[in-house]
C-alpha cells in the first residue's frame, strides 16, 4: 500500500526492480526511461506509483556510460486480488520495448 504522500496515495501496488544495462557504445540518458504497466486478463491500465517514503522516485536523473548498468525500483498500481501484470520497459525513445508478463506472487 502506498503512503499517504504518494501518487497515487494509499493504493495497493506491485514493486519490482528495473535493471538497465547499456550494452551500446554511447552514453544512455536514463531520464528517458519509460515503464508502463497493465493488469488482469483484460489489460487494464495501471498507474505508476511514486512514493519517496518507500524509495519509488521514478526515473533516475543520471546518464549511464557504455558497459554500465543501473537498477531502478519501480511500482505499479495492482488492485488487491489481481494476480496478472504486464510490464513494458523502454530505456529511451530509440530502443525496443521489453515486455514482461506473468503472475504476481
Amino acid at each position: 500500500m502506498s503512503s499517504e504522500y504518494a501518487t497515487p496515495e494509499k493504493t495497493p501496488y506491485a514493486r519490482f526492480t528495473v535493471k538497465v544495462k547499456n550494452s551500446g557504445t554511447k552514453t544512455l540518458d536514463t531520464t528517458l526511461l519509460t515503464v508502463n504497466c497493465s493488469y488482469g486478463k483484460d489489460g487494464r491500465s495501471s498507474e505508476s506509483v511514486f512514493d519517496s517514503d518507500t524509495g519509488l522516485d521514478g526515473t533516475p536523473q543520471t546518464k549511464l556510460l557504455a558497459g554500465r548498468s543501473i537498477s531502478v525500483p519501480w511500482g505499479c498500481e495492482l488492485p488487491k486480488g489481481e494476480k496478472l501484470i504486464q510490464i513494458e520497459v523502454a530505456p529511451d525513445f530509440d530502443s525496443e520495448t521489453a515486455i514482461f508478463t506473468g503472475p504476481v506472487t
